[in-house]
C-alpha cells in the first residue's frame, strides 16, 4: 500500500487479519540554484494587513500562492533560503507577524511505495454484523430516535472521499467538496476533490463511512446517516499534509456552511510542533488562526489524538521529525504541540478497543458488558489532553472501489475521531444553532465514564493519569466514551435566554440631564449565553421620546430570544410659568393686549424648543368661582414672538391676543418638542 498520510500510522486489517503499519521517507528532491524551492506561511500583523503582507512577498523575491484576508496568513514559495527572515525587513515587511516554512523538502517531492493492501469486499451477512463500534456507542439506539438532520454538513479533511460508493453516493454533498492540495489555494474542479487513487486513498473514503454511511438499506450504516458529508482534500498524492493544505480546509469549511470538521491526521512534516522554534512557531500561528476562525464561525473541529502510543501531557523525545526528509533527534518542551489536535476549539480523541456485540444489542454498551473498552494498544493519551475516547480498533466501515462496493477494517485513532464526528453532527442536528463549544460540552457531559485499568503495564508503570477535580475524568478516555444515544435523547433546551432593557423603564420620563444609561441584560439558567442581546435607541436627538431595544440574544444551545424594547420620554426641567402668568388661578386679561407669557427649561435649549401650531388656545367654559388673578401685566407688542433671556434664565413668548376674545375664557396650551404640554387658564375681558 501507499503510505497517505506521513506518520499518523494506520493498522490495516485485511480479512485474515493480517496487521501493517503506515510509514514512509520522503527522497527530497533536487534544490534549486539558490536553495531548496519551499512553501511559506507569511502572517500579517492582523487581517487588514495581509494586502500589504502580500507585498511583502513580492518585494522578498517570493512569489504569492493565496491570500486568506480572513486569517491574515499569506502562503507563499521561495527559492531564497533567507526568505522566512527577508520578508519582514522590506518595504511593506512591517505589516508581517512572522514567516516560516511550511516543510523540509523541496517541492516538489516524491514518496516510496510500499506493498498495496487488497480491499476487502465483505457479503451483506457481514455488513450487518460488523458494526459493534455502533452499538457501543449506542449510535443503533440513536438511529430510532433521530438519524441527523440533511441541514448539518460534516467536512471530512482527509484523502477525498468516493461518492459513488453505494452508502456515500446519498450523502456527499459535491458543492460544498474541495481540493486544497497543490498551492494551498482552493480548487473546486469537478471532482478535484475524489480519491486520487480508488485502491490506496481510501482512508478518507472510511472515514466517511463511520460517520454518516447511509441509511439506504444497503451496506453499512453511519454514526449520523441523516447529515451531510463534504469531501475536503487535504492529503497530497505522496500522503503528506502540509500546512497550506490544512489551513486552506480549515477556512473553506468556515466559508461553506459545514458544522462539524473531522481531522484524522496530524500535519506534516512535524509529528510536534514547537512554538519555541523560531521556525515552526509561524506554522502554529498560521494554523491556529484557521482553527480559531472555523470556531467563529459556528465549527466544531474533531481531531485524532494520535497513533504513537504517548503521553500528550509530558512529551521529552521526537525522533520521527520531520517525515519528509532525514528525521532528527530533538528534545521537546510545553511549546510543542500535535497539528490540529491540540489546538484550542479542537475536541481530542483517543480510541478504544470494541468489545463484540450480541447478535441484538442496541447499545450504548451492551447488556452483560462487563468489561469496559481498553485502550487501543497504538493509542496516544494525556491528562487535559484527550477529550473522550471511541472506538478505533478494527473499524469497519466504506472504502473506495470500481464497481463492486467495497469495504475494509482499519484500526488507528483515525477511526476513533469519524465516531465523535458523527455524535457532534446528532447534537447538531438536536441543537441548531448551538454554539461549538456548548457541542464539545455535551460531548463531554454525556460521555460514558470509563476507569484507569487497575492491571497491567499501563496500570504498574502508572500511565493513566486521574484528573483530581473529577475522578470520573483521566488521561486515557478523557470524559468517557462517546455516547450517540444520549445525544439525540438528552440535554433538550429549547427555551430562549431571557433578555430585558435596564437602566430605564416602560413610560419612565427623565429629565433632560439626568444620567441614565440604558442596557440589555440577557441571562440563560440552560445551556448559558452565547451571544448577549444589543441596545439600539431610537428618538430624540436630545428630547421626547426614546425606544430602547435589545435584539439578538441567543443561548449556547442555539435558542434565540424575541426583541424587547422600552418606550421612555426625556423631557425638559419645566420650571412652571413666571410672573406675570400663574398656573394655579385664571389669569385676567384686556382681550387684544400683548401678554408675556414666561417659562423657564433648566436653562438655554435654544429657540427651537415649541412644538409645531404652539402656543395654542382653547376655549373654555369660564368658572366664576375659580380664583383670579387681578389684571395681568400686558405689553406692547406686534406679531407673537419667543426669545430667551439668558439673565433671569428664562423663556418669554409675547402672545398678542385677539379683541375678539373678549367675554370669553380659554386654556393657553405651551407644548413643546420633548411631548410635554404646559397650560394656563385665562379670561378675556
Amino acid at each position: 500500500m501507499h503510505s497517505r498520510l506521513g506518520r499518523r500510522s494506520l493498522i490495516v486489517t485485511t480479512a485474515t487479519s493480517v496487521v501493517a503499519a503506515f510509514g514512509a521517507f520522503l527522497a527530497p528532491s533536487a534544490a534549486a540554484a539558490d536553495g531548496p524551492n519551499l512553501s511559506y506561511v507569511v502572517n500579517a500583523v492582523d487581517e487588514a494587513q495581509t494586502a500589504d503582507a502580500a507585498a511583502a512577498v513580492t518585494e522578498a523575491g517570493g512569489q504569492v500562492m493565496v491570500s486568506y484576508a480572513q486569517i491574515g496568513v499569506v502562503i507563499a514559495r521561495s527559492t531564497d533560503p533567507a526568505f522566512a527572515q527577508k520578508v519582514k525587513t522590506v518595504a511593506h515587511g512591517g505589516a508581517v507577524h512572522s514567516a516560516g516554512a511550511t516543510r523540509t523538502a523541496a517541492l516538489p517531492a516524491m514518496v516510496e511505495e510500499t506493498e498495496e493492501a487488497d480491499a476487502y469486499v465483505p457479503d451483506a451477512l457481514e455488513n450487518a454484523t460488523r458494526q459493534s463500534d455502533m452499538i457501543l456507542i449506542g449510535a443503533r439506539a440513536a438511529h430510532e430516535v433521530n438519524l441527523g438532520s440533511s441541514t448539518v454538513t460534516v467536512g471530512v479533511l482527509d484523502d477525498g472521499i468516493d461518492a459513488n460508493h453505494q452508502d456515500l453516493a446519498p450523502v456527499v454533498d459535491q458543492s460544498k467538496s474541495v481540493n486544497c492540495v497543490g498551492t494551498g489555494a482552493p480548487d473546486t474542479t469537478p471532482g478535484a476533490w475524489r480519491p486520487t487513487s480508488l485502491t490506496a486513498d481510501y482512508h478518507g473514503t472510511h472515514v466517511a463511512g463511520t460517520i454518516a454511511s447511509a441509511k439506504n438499506g444497503v451496506g453499512l450504516v453511519g454514526v449520523a446517516p441523516g447529515v451531510k458529508l463534504a469531501a475536503i482534500k487535504v492529503v497530497n498524492p505522496d500522503g503528506f499534509i502540509y500546512p497550506e493544505y490544512a489551513i486552506c480546509g480549515f477556512v473553506w469549511a468556515a466559508e461553506h456552511g459545514i458544522q462539524v470538521t473531522n481531522n484524522s491526521y496530524y500535519i506534516d512534516p512535524w509529528l510536534y510542533w514547537c512554538e519555541s522554534q523560531a521556525d515552526q512557531a509561524p506554522v502554529v500561528e498560521a494554523v491556529r488562526r484557521a482553527v480559531d476562525y472555523t470556531t467563529a464561525k459556528g465549527i466544531l473541529n474533531i481531531a485524532a489524538a494520535g497513533n504513537e502510543n504517548q503521553d500528550l501531557a509530558n512529551k521529552t523525545v521526537d525522533t520521527t521529525s520531520p517525515d519528509d526528509t532525514r528525521p532528527v533527534r530533538r528534545t521537546l518542551d510545553p511549546s510543542c504541540l500535535d497539528l490540529p489536535s491540540e489546538l484550542p476549539n479542537v475536541v481530542s480523541v483517543s480510541s478504544t478497543t470494541q468489545p463484540t456485540a450480541p447478535a441484538n444489542a442496541v447499545g450504548p454498551w451492551y447488556p452483560g458488558l462487563t468489561t469496559q473498552p481498553a485502550r487501543s494498544s497504538f493509542s496516544s493519551f494525556g491528562l487535559g489532553v484527550v477529550d473522550v475516547a471511541a472506538p478505533g480498533s478494527s473499524i469497519y466501515s466504506t472504502s473506495p472501489s470500481a464497481g463492486v462496493a467495497s469495504y475494509r477494517t482499519l484500526s488507528g485513532t483515525s477511526m476513533a475521531s469519524p465516531h465523535v464526528a458523527g455524535v457532534a453532527a446528532l447534537l447538531v442536528s438536536k441543537h441548531p444553532g448551538a454554539t461549538p463549544d456548548y457541542i464539545a460540552e455535551l460531548l463531554r457531559k454525556q460521555a460514558i465514564p470509563l476507569a484507569c485499568p487497575t492491571s497491567g503495564t499501563d496500570y504498574t508503570q502508572g500511565r493513566c493519569k486521574v484528573d483530581p477535580n473529577n475522578p470520573k475524568v483521566n488521561g486515557f478516555f478523557g470524559y468517557g466514551l462517546v455516547n450517540a444515544y444520549k445525544a439525540v435523547t438528552e440535554d433538550e433546551d429549547v427555551t430562549p435566554p431571557t433578555v430585558k432593557v435596564t437602566g430605564v423603564s416602560q413610560g419612565q420620563q427623565i429629565t433632560l440631564g439626568t444620567s441614565v444609561t440604558p442596557g440589555c441584560s440577557t441571562t440563560d439558567d440552560d445551556s448559558g449565553v452565547a451571544a448577549p442581546a444589543v441596545l439600539s435607541v431610537t428618538g430624540g436627538p436630545s428630547v421626547g421620546y426614546f425606544t430602547a431595544t435589545c435584539t439578538g440574544g441567543r443561548d449556547r444551545a442555539g435558542n434565540k430570544a424575541a426583541s424587547v424594547s422600552v418606550t421612555y420620554q426625556v423631557v425638559y426641567d419645566w420650571q412652571t410659568f413666571g410672573a406675570p402668568v400663574s398656573a394655579d388661578k385664571v389669569n385676567a386679561v384686556k382681550a387684544g393686549s400683548a401678554v408675556p407669557v414666561k417659562f423657564g427649561l433648566g436653562g438655554d435649549q435654544g429657540l427651537g424648543v415649541l412644538a409645531a401650531g404652539s402656543p395654542k388656545l382653547r376655549a373654555t367654559a369660564c368658572d366664576t368661582s375659580a380664583t383670579q388673578d387681578v389684571d395681568v401685566q400686558t405689553v406692547t407688542a406686534g406679531a407673537s414672538t419667543l426669545t430667551y433671556d439668558p439673565v433671569s434664565k428664562q423663556y418669554q413668548y409675547v402672545w398678542k391676543t385677539d379683541k375678539a376674545l373678549a367675554n370669553t375664557c380659554g386654556r393657553l396650551e405651551v407644548s413643546l418638542i420633548d411631548g410635554t404640554t404646559h397650560s394656563a387658564n385665562f379670561l378675556f375681558r
